[in-house]
């Protein structure tokens, strides 16, 4: 190593004095990757895959809303014809009451008796 030392030199002063150079940043650039013609018939079974489950969503709905307001529209005649029927189901009773029934054979010159009434039972 002796015989090189007459060319070592200390490498700061080899090297003449340079200013520090800022590190610019460079933004990496990827090129976009190329679909294959598998992907992109993935990507469009999926798209109508989810197309047809929105519009058979949307259907479900409107269809469920019809029959609720058809369901209802009969629930409203069942509770009208029921009001009817206790309505009629009283005068039926007032009708046939003993004391009612007393009044009109006594206006139509009748007169009700128990010896003439036979028991449908026996």
């Amino acid at each position: 190593m002796a015989q090189n030392a007459y060319r070592y030199e200390n490498a700061a002063r080899a090297l003449p004095a340079q200013p520090a150079r800022k590190k610019v940043k460079v933004k990496k650039r990827y090129q976009p990757a190329v679909w294959t013609k598998q992907e992109r018939s993935l990507v469009v079974v999926m798209a109508v895959t989810v197309l047809f489950v929105m519009l058979a969503t949307v259907w479900t709905t409107v269809s469920m809303q019809r029959v609720d307001a058809k369901n209802q529209a009969v629930s409203e005649k069942i509770d009208k014809v029921n009001e009817e029927n206790d309505s009629y189901r009283g005068d039926i009773q007032t009708k046939t009451n003993k004391d009612n029934l007393e009044k009109v054979a006594k206006s139509a010159n009748m007169e009700q008796s128990t010896t003439n009434v036979r028991n449908v039972n026996q």
